[in-house]
């Protein structure tokens, strides 16, 4: 229920997400036109290219705890994807936050940066949730030493003392 609660949650910033992308002020709006950025022009359009990173991240995420669930993979070669995968969510938020520093895109709209901001954001929590949540291996509950000695047989009726 928790996984559920969790990608419903994602499912909203995805949403809130393809708002913010799809309302940039004028210099904005010109930028798409001539950076030829037809993918964010019009909402449907942004809500289908966010759902389709996002979902992506998403498949891959789910694809390392399947494989480290079934066995596949160890646990520790799921964290090293997980880890790697994050990092580059990060470097891309940390290139987005250079790249908006730039005269160009600094002028395009708060609602448009923080939407920019916010999808490899999206990235970095669905990486960091996924490796946060990995599954740890079932591990049998060890016998007792006790269990290995042998029993004692119990006295029939036929003995004699």
């Amino acid at each position: 229920m928790k996984r559920i609660n969790f990608y419903l949650f994602i499912t909203a910033l995805v949403v809130l997400d393809g708002v913010l992308l799809r309302s940039p002020n004028l210099l904005g709006k010109i930028g798409l036109i001539i950076y030829k950025y037809h993918y964010l022009r019009t909402f449907p359009k942004t809500l289908v290219t966010v759902s389709l990173v996002v979902g992506v991240a998403v498949a891959l995420a789910e694809a390392v705890r399947f494989l480290v669930k079934r066995g596949m993979w160890k646990r520790p070669l799921g964290q090293v994807v997980l880890s790697l995968l994050l990092l580059a969510a990060v470097a891309m938020l940390v290139k987005t936050a250079v790249d908006f520093t730039a005269w160009s895109y600094s002028h395009t709209g708060l609602r448009f940066r923080l939407g920019a901001y916010l999808l490899p954001a999206i990235l970095a929590v669905v990486f960091g949730y996924a490796w946060a949540t990995l599954p740890v291996p079932h591990e049998p509950f060890p016998e007792s030493p006790v269990m290995k000695q042998p029993t004692p047989s119990e006295p029939s009726d036929k003995t004699t003392l």
